[in-house]
């Protein structure tokens, strides 16, 4: 596939019809909405379905009050929502732009209208909205740099991406730890959250962060994250072969423990060394996830992501803009985060349609699962069109 430039889409798109382009499987714009409607709610309730059992694996001890479910069930159903309207809204945008202004353009096929229903991300509550728009700020990041790589600008190696994870969790930890004393933290979706600095002040005999022996917590933490990972890779494989489970399970090879073994090793590592620097030094310091986060990078090898490399940068970002608010240097009355969310969401929604060779996999994976399958009609719609005429 290649990327469609603006002038061939114009010219060859310009005049054609909705159904024809947008809803092949049907003619009026009517009919459609209600079918992208039914596609897009059974769609977006089993992709947020996993995304909500990852999340649910990771909070594991945090899940055993009923209260947590409770919210926790909440937020799937805000969350299905959007993944609803952002899908079927964005569709009705298209027809709607296209009867108003009387042809398609390049920009107002995709990048407008789903631009627009980027103002259902209020539907996610603060807390959630913030990790939304965080992901998809790292997946544009991502758009751009293999747009980049395309081009010729720039390589992005196994190397370059370890290096750029090793610098995210350095700061990342530091930043984190920095914010641990707050009554109200940042929210962040990352899988590790690292121990408070214990002060000087504090009458415990351990100078490490910890209570109990160094050795058994570092071989808990690790342990329980190669747990997590494995549960992770698990239910990714067999989840969408439920129906099937044995056939499922006799294909798990040695590649579906990668995620296990970066888990565990990460928080192995970063544990390891925090502990010894605090024996070493008599006390503890939040200036010590500097270099514990650094090298616990090097666990990336075994799952390399760019994805995952950008996000330990942004979510750092994150933490140092939340300072940035606290001391007023940006404008609280401005909802920028809300803003860039829509703008992220047009570019990769129109990216996925219009130049999909450097769009990130997730973005297809998002579309294609939220809709039920209905955008790979559209896109394959389209890319006829193009091929045909």
């Amino acid at each position: 596939m290649v990327a469609f430039s603006k002038d061939v889409f114009d010219t060859i798109c310009r005049d054609k019809t909705c159904d024809s382009l947008v809803h092949p499987w049907t003619k009026g714009c009517f009919k459609a909405a209600l079918m992208i409607y039914a596609s897009s709610i059974v769609g977006s309730a089993k992709f947020y379905s996993l995304v909500y059992l990852a999340q649910i694996l990771m909070r594991g001890k945090k899940m055993a009050k009923k209260e947590e479910w409770i919210k926790m069930g909440r937020f799937y159903v805000r969350s299905t929502l959007l993944g609803l309207l952002v899908s079927a809204v964005g569709l009705q945008l298209i027809c709607l732009i296209r009867k108003l202004i009387g042809k398609f353009t390049y920009h107002s096929c995709v990048l407008i209208p789903y631009t627009l229903s980027g103002i259902f991300i209020y539907l996610e509550p603060p807390a959630r909205r913030g990790l939304v728009i965080n992901l998809f700020c790292n997946l544009l990041i991502e758009y751009f740099l293999r747009s980049l790589q395309r081009a010729g600008y720039l390589s992005i190696t196994k190397s370059k991406q370890t290096l750029m994870f090793m610098v995210g969790s350095s700061l990342l930890f530091y930043l984190m730890r920095l914010e641990g004393d707050k009554e109200v933290k940042t929210p962040l979706f990352w899988f590790f959250s690292p121990e408070k600095v214990r002060k000087k002040s504090d009458e415990s005999p351990n100078v490490c962060p910890h209570n109990g022996e160094c050795k058994k917590h570092i071989l808990k933490g690790a342990s329980a994250y190669f747990g997590i990972g494995l549960g992770i890779s698990l239910a990714k494989l067999i989840l969408p072969q439920i129906r099937t489970p044995l056939k499922a399970i006799s294909t798990i090879r040695g590649k579906h423990l990668t995620l296990a073994l970066f888990f565990s090793s990460y928080i192995g590592i970063y544990r390891a060394i925090i502990c010894y620097l605090c024996r070493k030094k008599g006390f503890d310091s939040a200036f010590y996830a500097l270099p514990a986060g650094y090298v616990a990078g090097l666990s990336f090898l075994f799952n390399p992501n760019l994805g995952l490399s950008i996000a330990s940068v942004t979510a750092a970002l994150k933490l140092y803009a939340t300072i940035l608010y606290e001391k007023k240097i940006l404008p609280s009355s401005i909802p920028l985060p809300e803003i860039m969310y829509c703008l992220c969401q047009g570019v990769l929604f129109s990216a996925r349609v219009m130049d999909p060779d450097v769009c990130p996999r997730y973005v297809f994976n998002l579309m294609d699962s939220v809709s039920n399958k209905r955008s790979l009609h559209v896109t394959k719609s389209l890319y006829e069109t193009l091929k045909v005429t």
